[in-house]
């Protein structure tokens, strides 16, 4: 199990608007054009998303339960694919007219070394962040730009996109 903190990531709006897009059902699920999703809402701000997606290169089918915490964030749980088995919560950050996103968890892979498992949640989360800020500038009149940090692995750059730390 490795634990990863990405922050540093920042959507160039403010929290309520982020989390209308975020609970906008259909709008959000077609932001993410790379995949069609499968959603079950149950009571009580819950519910399971399924879809299948290129990862690493070969088609991978993800299953995870939510339950949403507005507003503070959003608790996930991977049943399938291949972070089955990892649990994480993303946090909004109100900072007036743009939000912070964090991401904590701990991340296992039954198909990638664990040395790799930081990475590859990078690019995971790169992706996912890309399509959302493009579909957030899109639904709004004033440009927008989001901006992410250096992401760190214990101190050390993993890439240039965005501060994650690993134990």
């Amino acid at each position: 199990m490795v634990f990863v903190r990405d922050e540093g990531s920042v959507f160039e709006a403010p929290a309520e608007e982020v989390w209308k897009f975020i609970g906008s059902g259909n709008h959000h699920s077609d932001a993410h054009r790379h995949r069609k999703v499968h959603r079950h809402v149950l009571p009580g701000n819950a519910g399971e998303y399924s879809w299948e997606q290129d990862f690493l290169g070969r088609p991978v089918r993800f299953t995870m339960a939510w339950a949403s915490y507005y507003p503070v964030g959003i608790a996930y749980r991977v049943l399938a694919g291949p972070f089955s088995g990892s649990q994480f919560f993303l946090y909004y950050l109100p900072r007036g007219r743009r939000t912070g996103v964090t991401v904590v968890g701990d991340f296992v892979s039954p198909t990638i070394p664990s040395d790799e498992i930081p990475a590859a949640v990078d690019r995971f989360f790169s992706v996912e962040f890309d399509q959302d800020r493009h579909a957030i500038e899109v639904g709004s009149t004033r440009p927008r730009v989001a901006s992410r940090a250096r992401p760190q692995t214990r101190g050390r750059a993993v890439s240039s996109q965005r501060r994650r730390s690993a134990r």
